[in-house]
């Protein structure tokens, strides 16, 4: 971490910090957050390009969709990804996606974590006009 944002937190804790450099700092945790959990490395990832690089999932998405919470299970096996569209189960798109086939050895593919996901009713408008665009790609 940069000794500016450090410094920036030490006046956060005094009481210093505007909101807005409140919100940078948020914004500089939640993606420092996001870089140690989200490694690859552990599990059913180690040593693969995790789904959300693969297919390109803008940081709104990949900031809320649980693979990328540091499950160390594959992403067709988790309920409530952004690919399996707003109730989380639907798993044909993961027939045709580019992770399930370069990763999933053919293995039928079934949920087994469930209630570590988004559902419907958490899930913006704008998030789910990305989601879309993400299935666009997973298509390809």
């Amino acid at each position: 971490m940069s000794e500016r944002k450090i410094e920036q937190i030490r006046e956060i804790v005094r009481g210093i910090a505007q909101p807005d450099e409140i919100a940078e700092i948020e914004k500089v945790v939640r993606e420092a957050k996001g870089r140690i959990m989200v490694e690859p490395g552990q599990g059913f990832w180690q040593g693969k390009t995790p789904c959300w690089e693969m297919v390109r999932c803008p940081e709104m998405i990949k900031s809320e969709c649980p693979i990328s919470k540091g499950h160390p299970v594959a992403c067709w096996e988790i309920a409530g990804t952004y690919c399996k569209l707003p109730s989380g189960h639907d798993t044909s798109i993961c027939e045709i996606c580019r992770v399930y086939k370069r990763w999933g050895d053919g293995k039928p593919i079934a949920v087994k974590v469930v209630g570590a996901g988004i559902g419907a009713t958490a899930t913006p408008a704008a998030v789910r006009s990305e989601a879309e665009a993400v299935k666009v790609r997973v298509r390809r």
